[in-house]
């Protein structure tokens, strides 16, 4: 199970599930890790565009929040995704 502090374990597991699902549509994609990194960047921006949309805050300060999560998901061991990867 993923470990991150005392989040709630029912969010935790829906984290390790779409991660595990993302790993595996990247692998099958035929991209190669690189390219599917830069679609994950791609990805979020969109996700930020569209949580603008919705209003609260500007899309640049929604990507600059986006871009902040994704470097904290980053610090995070991928070794944690072995129980969601089949």
């Amino acid at each position: 199970m993923l470990k991150l502090g005392d989040t709630d374990p029912r969010l935790i597991d829906k984290l390790g599930t779409l991660a595990a699902r993302v790993v595996e549509d990247s692998l099958a994609s035929g991209l190669t890790w690189d390219q599917a990194v830069l679609a994950l960047g791609v990805a979020a921006k969109a996700m930020a565009a569209k949580a603008a949309s919705q209003g609260g805050a500007t899309p640049d300060q929604y990507a600059l929040h986006a871009e902040k999560r994704l470097k904290e998901g980053m610090d995070r061991s991928a070794a944690v995704l072995k129980a969601y990867l089949s």
